[in-house]
């Protein structure tokens, strides 16, 4: 995506992050549903030990670091934990101090047991991060663009890198529309709980234009600085009231801002999953043997639930023992009837 470089102001940032460290995270499921997690930062010395991972980590987790052996520069800083179930894995999301603990997360590993053969799914999903809702994406965002944007479909050729241009592009502009229509709606909710005969929530259609211009050019810290915009646009300086009222509209507001910068902000990561036995279902464009790949981004997360979804065949070998001592006794039985 192309990182709302209008809206955010953050694509430079985001290009310096990505080329500081780069992070991975590996999970290898056992036969029995337990796994071990492996957390990954590669990067200068200074770099890999910055916070805001994409899962948390504490004492629990066993650290190592050292220097990187392929003959870079870098640092390889690895944590590590062994987990007998997803649900202990799940609660540690719950001590997230980061802007992802607003982030709908949930990983499940289970094994389906069958005669022959058992199955082990893996299935994590991140809930759409989008928090704006008075303007729905779809209409501004067609299924093709939101393929694109997701990396369900990836670029073969000059042409489709176009597209992808296009469908972020797409996407930038419904950010933009639906931020303008989170203010406004603010403004003037605001203005209705004030009140007051000399402030009519109308006026703040009349500038909504000027409104989508500042946000556009990401113009303000706070959503409360459109109450002064506003007091000047109209030379009303009854405006300020809006100042004086309970402030927990403009404070969710703003909280649901930052979260959205902090989703543009997030670094990019890999998820690499490793499975017992042949892998039978996947959801990965990338898949090696056993394992499978996904690239999880901002626009991958940002407007719709991302699966990451991998199923592998285990043989149990114990049931085809059970099912030959069978068939020898049958066998077995079988001649002593005849014997007699």
């Amino acid at each position: 995506m192309k990182r709302i470089h209008i809206i955010f102001s953050l694509f430079i940032t985001i290009i310096v992050f990505s080329s500081c460290r780069e992070i991975s995270i590996n999970t290898i499921v056992n036969k029995d549903g337990s796994f071990t997690r492996i957390v990954t930062i590669t990067g200068d010395s200074a770099q890999v030990f910055k916070p805001d991972l994409p899962y948390p980590v504490d004492h629990t987790w066993e650290k190592e670091f050292k220097k990187d052996t392929t003959g870079s520069e870098d640092y390889v800083l690895t944590y590590t934990k062994f987990f007998n179930n997803s649900t202990l894995l799940n609660q540690e999301f719950n001590v997230d101090t980061s802007w992802r603990k607003k982030l709908n997360r949930n990983i499940n590993v289970e094994r389906k047991l069958g005669f022959f053969y058992s199955y082990v799914v893996y299935k994590e999903t991140i809930g759409a991060a989008n928090p704006f809702n008075l303007l729905d994406y779809k209409d501004y965002i067609s299924k093709e663009d939101m393929l694109w944007l997701t990396g369900k479909k990836l670029a073969l050729n000059s042409s489709d890198s176009s597209k992808i241009k296009q469908a972020e592009d797409t996407a930038e502009e419904y950010l933009e529309e639906v931020l303008t229509a989170e203010i406004v709606a603010v403004l003037k909710k605001s203005i209705e709980q004030l009140n007051s005969p000399v402030i009519d929530p109308n006026q703040v259609d009349i500038y909504r234009d000027s409104i989508a211009l500042k946000v556009n050019d990401w113009d303000f810290n706070s959503s409360t600085e459109f109450v002064d915009y506003l007091a000047e646009w109209t030379n009303n300086s009854n405006f300020h009231k809006l100042k004086t009222l309970n402030s927990t509209l403009f404070e969710n507001l703003d909280d649901n801002i930052q979260f959205v910068v902090g989703v543009f902000e997030m670094e990019d990561y890999k998820v690499t999953v490793e499975l017992p036995g042949i892998i039978t279902e996947t959801n990965s464009l990338s898949t090696k043997g056993n394992k499978v790949l996904w690239n999880v981004n901002a626009s991958s997360i940002l407007f719709e639930d991302y699966n990451m979804i991998v199923e592998s065949r285990v043989v149990n070998s114990w049931m085809f023992v059970i099912a030959g001592v069978i068939l020898l006794l049958f066998i077995v039985l079988a001649i002593f009837k005849l014997g007699k």
